[in-house]
């Protein structure tokens, strides 16, 4: 939102909100401070925000812009410490540990970081200084009524957190653990804090132990520089909500089917894919398939894609979104086999390269699988 505004000055002091498409099926992915007033933050359906409020200006996102700031607001970052971590909604994570004979004081640091950026992208944030990744972020976003920058001395992480609403804490991002939380009308992170493992495992299972050290201010995560691996991406918003498994199916076939003849133009094998869908309730689901023979090759890869799907909607609620990313990227090692013109393998191979070619040729469309054609 800093970046668009800073873009169209005009914007400033209004409501304001991000959403990946212009229509009343989209998902808020940002909003202004002023949207916030009234009601409205991320992942809100565009159609109850607007009822919220009338006057409310809708922006599409620009990927490349906000990325150019995100990679310029890191280089200065880096410039302080090498331990640089992107996280959600144009926020980053320092760790400065062992700096300070280098650059003095954290917090004198902090805003000389902040000036830097400031000078450099024309973006001022706020800043919070903590002892872990949890603390430091909700400084961070408890930071409008102290000014820019709040600080939480080592040791007091569980006293700052407790006054605190209860949605501040990262794992209250996840919708059934908020639900859960309201029912049992839980609004500080005090009340929280005050029930016990054994308590919490009996209502939210596994999630228990994670809401109780959250609680606490608790947070052992390392502050994680972005890894430069190579990864291919397909993703489709449906243009109407469906849980008609042919449908689906079919799109999933196209999607695979597409990375596939990238990977292909890229010399490259998968050993790791990751489906993701997402419901109308806004329910994420992911499911991780490894794969034990790497393959391109679209039927066979289906072939194993297809159960995945399958139990990753079992809820049989209607699906918004889906998304297929192909990652540990490897060269295929060349091998000789005897008779190899004669094996089945070499056949589907053939068979996909000369698919390829028509379609490089006389268009995406020139050949399409069966599946594919009837989503």
């Amino acid at each position: 939102m800093a970046v668009e505004r800073l873009r169209d000055s005009s914007l400033r002091g209004k409501p304001v909100v991000i959403c990946a498409r212009h229509t009343p099926r989209s998902l808020i992915f940002s909003a202004s401070r002023e949207a916030r007033a009234e009601g409205i933050w991320e992942g809100l359906p565009l159609t109850r925000a607007l009822r919220r409020c009338r006057h409310l200006m809708v922006l599409p996102p620009d990927e490349r812009l906000y990325r150019k700031a995100a990679d310029e607001v890191s280089r200065v970052l880096g410039t302080y410490s090498p331990l640089v971590e992107s996280g959600l909604w144009g926020r980053f994570y320092v760790d400065m540990t062992g700096t300070t004979r280098l650059f003095g004081d954290t917090q004198d640091s902090a805003f000389r970081i902040r000036g830097r950026v400031q000078d450099s992208v024309g973006l001022a944030g706020t800043l919070g200084i903590g002892s872990n990744k949890l603390v430091s972020g909700v400084a961070a976003r408890v930071v409008e009524t102290h000014g820019d920058l709040y600080a939480v001395p080592s040791g007091s992480e569980a006293s700052f957190l407790a006054p605190l609403r209860v949605r501040m804490l990262p794992a209250l991002r996840d919708r059934k653990v908020r639900t859960l939380v309201e029912e049992l009308n839980i609004r500080m992170i005090r009340e929280l804090a005050a029930l016990s493992i054994l308590q919490l495992n009996a209502v939210f299972g596994k999630r228990g132990v994670v809401l109780h050290r959250q609680a606490l201010g608790i947070d052992d995560r390392p502050v994680r520089p972005p890894e430069s691996k190579p990864f291919v991406l397909e993703e489709q918003t449906l243009d109407e909500d469906t849980n008609d498994d042919g449908v689906l199916l079919g799109m999933l076939f196209g999607m695979m089917e597409r990375a596939c003849r990238r990977m292909r133009a890229m010399g490259v094998l998968p050993r790791t894919v990751w489906f993701h869908l997402r419901h109308t309730d806004g329910v994420d689901v992911t499911r991780r398939l490894s794969l034990h023979t790497p393959t391109t090759t679209d039927w066979l890869l289906f072939r194993e894609l297809e159960p995945v799907y399958l139990k990753a909607s079992e809820r049989r609620q209607r699906i918004r979104y889906m998304s297929l990313t192909f990652t540990d990227l490897i060269f295929p090692t060349p091998q000789m086999t005897l008779f190899e013109s004669l094996t089945h393998s070499s056949k589907e191979e053939s068979l996909v390269a000369a698919l390829d070619r028509i379609r490089e040729r006389h268009g995406e469309k020139a050949v399409r699988w069966g599946r594919e054609a009837a989503a």
